[in-house]
């Protein structure tokens, strides 16, 4: 008697433990996490079926023509976001990609920036018109020509580099969007076994590795683009006039675009971050969030 009621309280023990796995429990567990994919992924809404329970649970020939038609879209090795988990009734939905928070970076540089006016052309200008004595007139319009020549170059050698931190920045975007979905189907409904995150793993382990690290804590506040500028910030400004907000940066990289100089300057104020790119010392795009 005593053994029947140890194995019924186990049996019960067991259903309720079942019972207790829900969708909520596999998108807590498994969303906003990276992990790394064995296998191409194709680039189709479909991406790939896998039936845990079936002897084959992987239909290759399928999954081959779904590769040649849509093409890849995460390759093996990659590291993505598991974004989103949805259960069905005869599936468990998995996607992996398209980030949201890629949409941090995806402010294009602004070919609108250009060189400023230095002081002495702007000076020049002014005083040109009021300049009585023709040849003088003449040297100051000379220097003036050549600055604005300068000037020019300067604009066209930036274009040139937002034109290409603008391809670099198109080719990011594209790899953060890329999306392929999982699906673990089960032609009798979902069932409540397959609602436990170490199954789901189980099912997924010729496919996706789980790395074990610990889950980021989302940030509450988002970041920001320069769609949404802090008060003060703007497209064109020098480095001084940044230092003169945010003060000293606490973080420099430094490279090339062609022949121009490329900075990334990082900025700490208040609880927030600045990441500034700066074009020969101008900025072209930026990002804010909050720590």
């Amino acid at each position: 008697m005593r053994r029947t009621l140890v194995l019924t309280a186990l049996a019960f023990g067991g259903a309720v433990y079942l019972c207790a796995q829900s969708e909520a429990d596999l998108r807590d567990s498994f969303e906003g996490r990276t992990v790394v994919v064995k296998q191409d992924l194709p680039a189709s809404k479909t991406g790939i079926d896998i039936f845990p329970d079936s002897s084959s649970p992987i239909n290759y020939a399928d999954y081959g023509r779904r590769i040649k038609q849509f093409g890849v879209a995460i390759r093996r090795n990659q590291s993505v976001p598991l974004t989103s988990v949805r259960v069905n009734d005869k599936s468990i939905e998995l996607q992996l990609g398209g980030s949201a928070t890629a949409e941090a970076d995806n402010a294009s540089p602004a070919a609108s920036v250009a060189v400023e006016k230095s002081p002495r052309e702007r000076a020049l200008e002014r005083d040109i018109q009021n300049e009585a004595d023709p040849e003088r007139q003449a040297k100051m319009q000379q220097e003036l020509d050549t600055l604005r020549r300068q000037r020019q170059r300067e604009d066209a050698r930036l274009k040139a580099a937002l034109a290409q931190l603008a391809s670099s920045t198109d080719d990011r975007q594209r790899a953060a969007a890329a999306v392929s979905h999982i699906n673990l189907l089960f032609p009798g409904g979902v069932p409540a076994r397959a609602l436990n995150p170490d199954y789901v793993k189980s099912a997924l382990r010729s496919w996706i590795d789980f790395p074990a690290v610990e889950r980021p804590i989302a940030s509450t506040t988002a970041p920001s683009d320069d769609n949404f500028p802090a008060a003060g910030l703007h497209k064109g400004m020098t480095e001084t006039e940044l230092v003169h907000l945010y003060g000293a940066p606490v973080k420099r990289e430094t490279g090339t675009e062609g022949d121009l100089r490329v900075e990334i300057l990082t900025f700490k104020r208040d609880g927030s971050t600045l990441e500034a790119t700066m074009v020969e010392g101008v900025l072209v795009r930026f990002r804010q969030w909050s720590d």
